[in-house]
């Protein structure tokens, strides 16, 4: 699937003007401040996602605006569909005239985003890989994202029981199957995940690396049912000496090592960088095998802390691609690059043009 032609109307600061994207490898450049981001989050909320930063839907509504704010959009690809997003207190989805859910308009329009938090995968938190495996599995199968929503709130619920001193078993005997659950699925798309890094690592990356899931458990067992009730029972009394729930997915982290070593230890911060440019393709692969469609990929200022050489293996990777590709980057200097190839944009006080 690929962005054909867009249009919002009182979206943050953006300036209301119609786009017709390329095909391939769109840049967005421009200063800080000057609206990029804005633009890569406007495009992911008409693919069914949220906004990058928590907050209150009113606050994406230009400041000078009473009225609501609109974002259109025609997609062609696998399917041709047009998509109306409208927010205010509340955001509506309008797919082909007819109103859906932000999961299942995922489905029809698969995109990956990827953040300035998103870039430091290989030497960030946890959570930050967290994130990273969630939104993968989430765009691939619509219920995921509902069971992480379920057992997020489980998890609130028996902490807070842990906290006034109590120890609920209604609640891990609910809590069980859902973690169940996400450890199945997480386990097979990190399998998969494998696979597609294999394939665009080596035009990427000029070192060996090992990567595999480190589930929230004592240790790892074949039923993972069995892995959430094991651990519980081994950590049950820690978990009410420190009052917090210390088996779950919500503890699990993707373990990425260069011969042995943590690869946040062993590699640069322009190989570091790359790695994690090397895992954003590879879960592309993964959506585009399970879903038989081409993701949209959305990168905000992927090109950092990379070299002249580095940035030219990215380019062309993204190119080689054949997905639509819509990176912004405030590197002035890609956008004079003779014969590049691909689509420039410049973006000046949320003014996007050609």
């Amino acid at each position: 699937m690929w962005f054909s032609q867009t249009y919002w109307l009182n979206y943050k600061n953006l300036k209301p003007v119609r786009i017709s994207w390329y095909k391939g490898l769109n840049v967005v450049v421009g200063p800080n401040a000057s609206g990029k981001t804005n633009t890569l989050e406007a495009l992911s909320m008409l693919c069914g996602w949220g906004q990058v930063q928590r907050g209150k839907l009113r606050d994406l509504v230009n400041w000078d605006s009473h009225d609501q704010a609109k974002l259109y959009s025609q997609f062609d690809g696998e399917e041709n569909i047009s998509v109306v997003v409208s927010i205010k207190d509340k955001r509506t989805i309008l797919v082909a005239g007819k109103q859906c859910s932000a999961s299942t308009l995922r489905l029809h329009v698969p995109c990956l985003s990827f953040w300035s938090d998103d870039v430091r995968l290989i030497e960030g938190s946890p959570a930050i890989r967290r994130n990273f495996l969630n939104h993968l599995c989430a765009t691939i199968v619509p219920l995921y994202a509902r069971r992480l929503y379920d057992y997020r709130k489980l998890l609130r619920h028996k902490n807070y029981i842990l906290r006034a001193g109590r120890y609920d078993d209604a609640v891990i005997k609910a809590m069980a199957p859902v973690a169940a659950w996400l450890w199945s699925y997480r386990r097979s798309i990190v399998d998969l995940l494998k696979v597609g890094l294999k394939e665009v690592s080596s035009h990427l990356v000029e070192f060996d690396f090992e990567v595999d899931i480190e589930e929230g458990n004592r240790d790892y067992y074949e039923d993972p049912l069995e892995a959430f009730y094991e651990s519980l029972a081994f950590f049950k009394k820690e978990e009410i000496a420190r009052k917090v729930s210390l088996v779950g997915p919500h503890r699990d982290d993707l373990r990425i090592t260069v011969k042995g070593r943590p690869a946040f230890q062993a590699l640069s911060r322009g190989q570091r960088r790359k790695l994690a440019v090397a895992f954003m393709m590879a879960s592309a692969k993964v959506v585009e095998y399970k879903l038989k469609r081409s993701p949209i990929i959305l990168l905000d200022e992927v090109t950092a802390e990379l070299d002249r050489e580095g940035k030219e293996q990215l380019i062309k990777a993204l190119v080689e691609s054949n997905w639509q590709v819509i990176t912004a980057t405030a590197d002035e200097q890609l956008g004079y690059i003779e014969d590049f190839p691909a689509k420039v944009w410049h973006i000046c006080r949320g003014g996007l043009s050609a």
